[in-house]
């Protein structure tokens, strides 16, 4: 089974990560989403967010923070997706766009409340010092 490629924008703000609730899925996601054909995994990073949340992610500022293969949810059974995660700087106000429901700043409730890969980057942030729970 081939993983799904994705990337993810690790934003943390007061302590809290950055979270979305897509229409119809019951978890929460770092935001992103799936890379496209022949798309580099920073120019999709600035796509999915500005889609997502209508913030322009200042390109210069991109950076890589970790990579995390975890089991994709709502997928089958098995299925995994890889989730290139990066920090960066920001321009415009986070509101729902797109297929966003509902926007959530996470810290303790993360293992409740969120996608397995959103959980694994969320504990990567609490092991880099970025939070704490």
């Amino acid at each position: 089974m081939e993983l799904i490629r994705s990337v993810a924008w690790l934003h943390v703000e007061n302590g809290k990560v950055l979270c979305v609730r897509t229409k119809g899925k019951d978890k929460f996601y770092i935001p992103g989403g799936k890379i496209d054909l022949g798309e580099k995994p920073k120019a999709a990073l600035v796509r999915e967010i500005k889609e997502e949340l209508g913030v322009s992610l200042d390109e210069s500022s991109i950076l890589p923070a970790v990579t995390i293969v975890a089991a994709a949810h709502g997928f089958s059974s098995g299925q995994k997706v890889e989730m290139q995660c990066f920090y960066a700087q920001y321009n415009g106000a986070i509101s729902e766009n797109s297929e966003i429901e509902e926007i959530k700043w996470v810290q303790n409730d993360f293992q409740l409340i969120c996608a397995p890969a959103a959980q694994e980057a969320i504990k990567f942030l609490v092991q880099s010092h970025k939070i704490s729970i």
